[in-house]
Order: structure tokens, then C-alpha cells, then sequence
């Protein structure tokens, strides 16, 4: 087994593939807005799709998950409009995902106990948004890219091991993930870019797909 054979095992779960799908084609057409506008603001309609888009990664980001979800909509659509152009702008990946953590529900307050905020939310609109530099990152991705890196990218002695491990104690050891942590682990997806997996969001697929394989949904 490969590292992209991953993307297949993603693929099966055909309402989530569809729904990834379907917010690729939504996250291009924010995008062209996005271009066509610059710097100025758009009219209301256009407003209103970027916040309906923002609201749609939240679900997708938390696999609808009721708990997960209703933050997104707190947003003023003005805002919203403003992140995502100084995302698109920025220079570096810092400044992309710190940019779009202004956001409410996307790392705008610390958490209480570490005081750190976090970022796994952002990363999934920048998904959306750049695509081939960016993927998710989550604490799936985290832990079964760790198993990979330590056996030397073998994924059948990764996904051994992986198989043996808790996934509840690693989604509770990774759940803080701030911007810094998150734009290093996204550095790994672009260096991990190859001809079957050419999106830094394939990259992410393709491991979040593995760990359905060592941990199947839901955890």
C-alpha cells in the first residue's frame, strides 16, 4: 500500500467525497469573486455567498456534527470579506491562516485551558481556497502522518502500528493545534506533492484516508 492509495480509501465514504467535491467547485467560484472585485467590495449577493461558503467548510470541517457547528454564521458578511482577501493576499502561510483567524468559530479567542488558539478550522477554508498549498490539517493527518514518518514512510508498518494505538488519547493529545503548528505541518504536505497527488489538499486526503483505515469513522 501507497501513500495516495489513502485518496481511495477517502472516496469511499461517498457522501463525504461528494460534499468535498461539490465545496471545491463552491471554494473556485469564491475564489474568481474574489479576483474580480480586488480590494473593493462587492455587492450583496456576492457577500452572502462568501459567508454561505464560510458556513458550508465549518460543516464540512466538522463532519456536521451539531456540536461543531454554528459558530461560522456569527460572522458579519463585511468580515468575512475582508478575511478572505488578505488570505488570498498574504505573502506567507502565517499570515494566510492568522488573517482568516479573525474570524469567529476560526481561532479568533484562545482556549481557556492553553491559551492557545486554534487553527484546524482555518486550515480547511484555505483548503477551499488554495488548494494546491494547502490541506486540512487535523489531528488524523498529525497522527498517521508520525506513524509514517517514523517507519520511513513503510505504510503497512505505519498503519501496523497505528492500528495498535488509542485514537481517543490521540485526538485528545492533538486537539490544540495553533497557527505555527499548523503551517508546519502543511510545509509537509507541499513537500509530499507528487504526480498522483499534485494538491497539498491531496496530500491531506490522502492521509486522512489512511486513518479512516487505522481508525475507521467515528471516533
Amino acid at each position: 500500500m501507497k501513500i495516495f492509495d489513502g485518496l481511495d480509501e477517502y472516496k469511499k465514504n461517498a457522501e463525504y467525497w461528494k460534499f468535498t467535491i461539490d465545496l471545491e467547485r463552491r471554494g473556485e467560484g469564491i475564489v474568481k469573486i474574489l479576483q474580480k472585485y480586488g480590494e473593493s467590495t462587492p455587492g450583496k449577493e456576492c457577500l452572502q455567498e462568501a459567508k454561505a461558503f464560510l458556513v458550508e467548510v465549518e460543516n464540512w470541517k466538522g463532519m456536521s456534527m451539531r456540536n461543531q457547528v454554528g459558530l461560522a454564521k456569527r460572522n458579519s458578511e463585511p468580515s468575512i470579506w475582508r478575511a478572505f482577501q488578505q488570505a488570498m493576499h498574504s505573502e506567507t502561510d502565517l499570515e494566510a491562516i492568522r488573517s482568516l483567524m479573525s474570524l469567529t468559530g476560526f481561532g479568533s479567542s484562545p482556549h481557556p485551558e492553553t491559551g492557545l488558539r486554534r487553527a484546524k478550522r482555518t486550515t480547511a477554508v484555505l483548503r477551499f481556497l488554495k488548494p494546491y498549498g494547502w490541506g486540512a490539517v487535523d489531528w488524523r493527518t498529525i497522527a498517521i502522518l508520525r506513524f509514517l514518518e517514523k517507519h520511513s514512510f513503510d505504510v503497512g508498518r505505519g498503519l501496523a502500528e497505528a492500528t495498535m494505538d488509542n485514537p481517543k488519547d490521540l485526538q485528545k493529545d492533538l486537539d490544540h493545534i495553533n497557527e505555527d503548528w499548523a503551517c508546519e505541518i502543511n510545509q509537509k504536505y507541499k513537500e509530499m506533492r507528487t504526480l498522483e497527488l499534485p494538491r497539498a489538499a491531496d496530500v491531506e486526503m490522502a492521509l486522512f484516508g489512511l486513518s479512516m483505515v487505522a481508525w475507521p469513522l467515528p471516533v
